[in-house]
């Protein structure tokens, strides 16, 4: 098998593996961390390699394996790696490949507010000289030449990897607490704008770093932030004049010559593009470079409007995954396909789950702005104070989230969405959310009404339109179980109390995407908080008593529960219609015991239950449960005896609570 070596330890050196993975070429890849070795694909054709060499050890490792070109894709700055690997290309005589990335283009260069400086040092005695808060983005390994700035550990915020090594080599410097940061790169344009305005940041010091290492990002953000840039200079590399052994290219012209050189098919692209809330206006460049480059485009009716200075290509009208896939496969002649989607396709989009899909295809993500973030950005509310959810093909859980954030934008999904939510807001007394609509947006005939949920509770719009809910007076949120006994609406129907409750629910272990029946519910003060959990689950609330109905949904109400379901009828017979669980609490089975739990499984085998039992004829039918159902054997027990202090005259009594049994099986 022909095989190559590739040090990396970068983006370029993933992106080289990804471009070769599954291949007949045997690929070496070289990094210098754990982590680095964590990020490349696991594949049978790549070998991995995580030990540091110096030039001696690389030219031995040649003779091991016998590459025929070596692609030096590390880092731009670790000119001591690249010179002994060029060293032991040398001594090898193998084909010696510099891989770079395209530096960022340089329109700030003639700005008074971008600085350049040819070193760490230089860049540092220019900083001693000048006040104000500095973020060092450059990385750790040279961070002590910050160290001569005078009050630097009051002054520079040091932005580094999440490794611990790293971190503890950064707090022995001095960089710690609020001044040490530590998060995997690149960045988005909008956090570092929000880092630099959070630290007060006068100096934002970095390394020509190039598209990948989201150098431009870096310098966008620090002009809108009216942050001073100091860029460290980096070394230009050059074609050296011994022919391929010292040829410099850029990544993509590297995958292309290796492909040919081993006849490796490419591999056909598939753009995922993110066309925005709905003008063109609003399409990013790259939208528009991938759009002009495809042979083809997919997608909804509606988006593909958007495409019509694109009429000349094949445009297809789907949206479903299968047939979009059956489309590329029968029309193998497209190289490059676009497939759109309305607004940014990571956010409830249609793209979920392309990439998984198209295994065979290299898969090229192309962000788009959210009419979400376009309509917050219009309000001038900023979005990451914001929940957002999606009322796209589903029901929303709306109401526990408007108790307790400010705000909750959401995404409408029918015409009359906007109608349905301002009635549930009624319901609920929640009459002074104030409600903003944003309808056509981006469009000539965009339209943005406000009003309170009385005045709205009747109008219908674009069923694409996006609604953002304020509560001026959100309640603080407080730990979901234990909530006071009485705080509950109570009536003659039996409840599970706080001590029992607490418990009771961690040993259900619910997640916040559970479906959770709770038979016997009695006044559903498990309901209550389980629902206040599962904030994007359901709640099925079973009781066959008039009063505990009443009471339920009453509770319902006060706690701002829409994910509650109140079922009135008796277990096993009531449960019939209902969605599978994943969890389900017995508080009371009324002698059907067996029936209820042969009902759940047939649903879902694989469900959690956790039960209540306070007699002991209950108690007796457990085992009845074990011999019908083995995998029941293990059953955890535990009894709880709580006791409650009473004043008697002068003094202080403890009074029995009577004892109960938690069972819990799955």
């Amino acid at each position: 098998m022909a095989s190559i070596v590739v040090f990396g330890g970068t983006v370029e050196g993933r992106l080289l593996a990804e471009a070769f993975q599954n291949t007949a070429l045997e690929v070496h890849i070289c990094v210098a961390t754990e982590y680095g070795a964590s990020l490349l694909p696991d594949c049978f054709n790549i070998k991995i390699y995580t030990e540091r060499m110096d030039a001696d050890q690389m030219a031995e490792f040649f003779s091991e394996k016998e590459p025929e070109y070596c692609l030096d894709a590390t880092h731009p700055y670790a000119m001591a790696v690249t010179e002994n690997i060029r060293k032991a290309c040398q001594k090898k005589s193998i084909a010696y490949i510099r891989v770079l990335r395209e530096g960022a283009d340089r329109f700030l260069e003639e700005k008074e507010s971008v600085i350049y400086r040819e070193s760490i040092e230089e860049a540092a005695e220019y900083l001693r000289h000048t006040t104000g808060n500095i973020l060092l983005t450059t990385g750790s390994k040279e961070l002590e030449k910050y160290t001569v700035i005078e009050d630097y550990k009051e002054r520079c915020y040091a932005r580094v990897l999440p490794i611990a090594s790293v971190v503890e080599k950064c707090r022995q410097l001095g960089f710690e607490g609020k001044n040490l940061i530590g998060m995997q790169g690149p960045f988005m344009e909008e956090l570092n704008y929000w880092m630099m305005k959070q630290f007060q940041i006068s100096y934002l010091v970095t390394k020509d770093s190039g598209k990948e290492g989201g150098y431009a990002e870096k310098q966008n953000a620090a002009l809108r932030a009216g942050v001073c840039v100091l860029v460290v200079g980096r070394k230009q590399e050059k074609d050296s004049d011994t022919g391929l052994s010292g040829k410099v290219f850029w990544l993509e012209q590297a995958i292309r010559f290796i492909r040919m050189q081993y006849h490796i098919e490419e591999k056909r692209k598939v753009y995922l593009i993110g066309m925005g809330p709905g003008s063109k206006k609003q399409l990013t460049k790259e939208a528009v470079t991938c759009l002009k480059e495809s042979d083809a485009i997919i997608g909804a009716g509606r988006i593909l409007e958007l495409c019509s200075d694109y009429a000349d290509k094949p445009l297809y009208s789907c949206y479903k995954k299968e047939e979009i896939l059956e489309i590329l496969e029968k029309n193998s002649c497209y190289q490059k396909t676009a497939i759109v989607y309305s607004g940014d396709i990571g956010f409830y989009s249609g793209a979920k789950g392309m990439k998984e899909l198209l295994k065979g295809y290299e898969v090229h993500p192309v962000s788009g702005i959210s009419s979400v973030i376009y309509f917050l950005n219009l309000l001038s509310v900023p979005w990451e104070q914001t929940e957002l959810i999606s009322c796209h093909g589903k029901q929303a859980n709306f109401i526990s989230r408007m108790k307790y954030h400010r705000y909750v934008c959401i995404l409408l999904g029918k015409k009359d969405t906007a109608k349905q939510i301002c009635q549930t807001l009624l319901r609920y007394h929640m009459e002074r959310i104030k409600i903003t609509i944003g309808e056509r947006l981006s469009y000539p005939e965009e339209r943005i009404l406000c009003g309170l949920p009385k005045q709205l509770q009747n109008i219908e719009v674009d069923s694409l339109s996006v609604m953002l809910l304020e509560n001026t007076n959100p309640l603080e949120k407080s730990v979901v179980f234990g909530i006071r006994d009485s705080l509950f609406v109570r009536g003659n129907v039996p409840m599970t109390k706080q001590e029992i409750r607490i418990l009771s629910l961690a040993k259900l272990s619910l997640t916040e995407q559970s479906v959770v029946y709770d038979i016997g519910a009695g006044t559903g003060s498990v309901s209550i908080e389980a629902a206040l959990h599962c904030k994007d689950g359901q709640v099925f609330a079973i009781e066959k008593k008039k009063e505990g109905i009443r009471l339920i949904q009453e509770n319902k109400i006060r706690f701002g529960v829409d994910n509650l379901n109140v079922i009135e009828g008796i277990a096993p017979e009531c449960l019939k219609e209902l969605p599978p669980p994943t969890h389900a609490f017995i508080g009371g089975s009324s002698r059907a015991l067996i029936d209820i739990v042969h009902a759940i499984r047939k649903k879902n085998e694989k469900v959690r239950f956790v039960m209540n039992v306070v007699t002991l004829e209950t108690l007796a039918q457990l085992e009845k449960v074990k011999e019908v159902f083995p995998e029941y054997q293990k059953m955890e027990v535990i009894q709880v005896n709580v006791a409650r202090g009473k004043e008697l005259g002068s003094y202080h009594l403890m009074e029995a609570q009577n004892p109960v049994f938690i069972v819990c099986f799955d």
